[in-house]
């Protein structure tokens, strides 16, 4: 349990607002005894009491007193508490604010939802991980197996059938419950990659990777659905980000692996092996990750699937044509870019490994700075700032050599990864919970077209009509930028709970608790 005590020297006005219950960015208290409990926040226990000193003292003549102020606090986030306990400590020592400062989320989450959201992280560094692989080491298994651009270009669009399991993952949560399908993706993703390692050639490899990506993906979207059920209305697009960050950590963990693949023709698949030390982090998942309040929510209600409307199926349609569209670009430019290092740059193992490293570092930066952006002044400007800077950067890395490939990477990573918070998060908030798993499972199997129509057209073009990579994805990245005109006329969804996009979910007040319901204890900010 952590301790702050601040001594305040305080006219009478401080001192009455010192003895008031606290209502701000970080908690809501309640009255409790002879101090003050808390109603709301991301806590086990807190505590808070005021001790005005008996000696008025010498500052009495100014009308000023001294107050001991305490405050106890054990904060709700497994593992994490021990790093974030410092930081709220030291911003209780500050003078109180009732605005979220900038590291924190805009909307303060209440006890469940930051256990899940600690919890939440783990899962984002292995979802990250186990979808990395691929992309990261197939210049490097082709090589073993002696096959070209043209060869990893269907293998790689081969593994995006996979999005066919994660429909069937995702469409059971639905029914079953998030939690339970979350845990089986997660432990079957990783039980493939381990048998890649032992491919006998490039085809078992590819089909190894499909079931793994599969798994890997359906994991992923129920990480996302399951913290954005978790999530106060006004802080979604940034526990996207959070994720996004550590996911991005998840990702970089193939990238410090990946000099191995350098060292041999066949010690790529050292990186694949690597995935056995997933299996403890899911297991500790199993014992503390609990069911989202919204599915058990939709379970105690014990009412069929809601009815597919006219909003539902033009939401879908707007979100997937913007799927297909990213996609068809994202895939082949993250796919090839080894490919194109390693062949066209001359990079080794180890210099690609140096120059992923680097390029993809600040996209913590883009994230961070777009989640909250997102949350505050709403999606759509973020996404399309992300969209137009992220591909112009990518369309001129892959065009030039020498610095300015290293700057245009770097830039494209910062401004593009704008797009992870701000329109990422739609899918969840979209659909109504009986359908939100179905809906973005969909999503990601509609997503697997444009992947596969870009890693093929890539392919293709470099390996049999001799074009370089630039000249490629300068043509391709046409259809991404047209998506811009869709993404303007999403509905904007920022500060507004899930139950207000989807009326569908809206319960009876009886079946939510004090930390669910729309409004919060102050009447101040929208719930989740």
């Amino acid at each position: 349990m952590a301790r702050v005590v601040n001594q305040h020297l305080v006219d009478q006005e401080a001192l009455e607002q010192l003895k008031s219950p606290r209502v701000d960015w970080l908690v809501a208290e309640t009255p409790d005894g002879d101090g003050f409990g808390f109603s709301d926040g991301p806590f086990t226990h807190w505590r808070r009491t005021i001790e005005v000193a008996d000696n008025p003292g010498a500052d009495a003549d100014k009308g000023l007193v001294a107050v001991t102020e305490t405050i106890e606090y054990t904060l709700a986030l497994p593992v994490w508490r021990f790093g974030a306990t410092p930081l709220i400590s030291w911003q209780l020592r500050r003078p109180h604010r009732v605005d979220a400062p900038f590291w924190a989320p805009p909307e303060r989450f209440d006890a469940k939802g930051s256990q899940s959201f600690a919890l939440l992280i783990f899962a984002a560094l292995a979802a990250a991980y186990l979808g990395t692989l691929l992309s990261q080491t197939i210049t490097f298994v082709a090589e073993e197996f002696d096959k070209g651009t043209s060869t990893q270009g269907w293998v790689t669009s081969m593994t995006r059938g996979g999005a066919l399991l994660a429909l069937v993952v995702v469409r059971e949560a639905d029914r079953i419950g998030r939690r339970r399908m979350l845990l089986l993706a997660g432990t079957l993703s990783t039980a493939f990659a381990v048998v890649a390692a032992v491919s006998p050639n490039i085809w078992f490899f590819g089909a190894s990777q499909t079931l793994s990506r599969g798994f890997a993906t359906g994991f992923g979207i129920l990480i996302g659905v399951i913290a954005a059920e978790e999530s106060p209305a006004g802080s979604r697009a940034w526990i996207t980000s959070v994720l996004t960050l550590f996911a991005g950590l998840g990702s970089g963990v193939v990238l410090w692996l990946l000099p191995l693949a350098g060292t041999g023709v066949r010690a790529w698949r050292i990186i694949f092996l690597a995935a056995v030390l997933i299996f403890p982090v899911l297991w500790g998942l199993s014992r503390h990750l609990e069911e989202s309040r919204r599915f058990q929510a939709l379970s105690e209600r014990n009412e069929p699937p809601a009815t597919i409307t006219p909003v539902m199926k033009r939401r879908f349609v707007m979100l997937a044509t913007v799927a297909v569209a990213l996609s068809m670009f994202s895939a082949p430019a993250s796919n090839f870019q080894n490919e194109y290092l390693r062949e066209s740059r001359g990079f080794s193992a180890t210099r690609i490994s140096l120059y992923s490293a680097i390029v993809n570092t600040p996209v913590g930066i883009g994230v961070a700075i777009a989640g909250p952006q997102a949350d505050r002044r709403g999606r759509r400007l973020v996404g399309i700032i992300g969209i137009i800077g992220g591909i112009g950067f990518a369309v001129v890395r892959y065009g030039f050599g020498g610095p300015l490939m290293w700057i245009a990477g770097s830039l494209a990573t910062v401004i593009g990864a704008a797009t992870i918070p701000a329109l990422g998060v739609y899918g969840p908030e979209l659909f109504p919970t009986s359908r939100r798993g179905l809906a973005n499972g969909l999503l990601t199997c509609v997503a697997v077209v444009g992947s596969v129509v870009g890693l093929i057209f890539v392919g293709q073009v470099t390996e049999h009509l001799g074009w370089s990579f630039g000249k490629a994805f300068a043509v391709l990245a046409v259809v991404p930028l047209l998506a811009i005109f869709v993404v303007a006329r999403y509905p904007e969804t920022a500060q507004r709970a899930l139950e207000d996009l989807n009326p569908e979910d809206r319960p009876g007040p009886s079946q939510l608790g004090p930390a669910q319901t729309d409004t919060d204890p102050a009447g101040q900010t929208p719930r989740s």
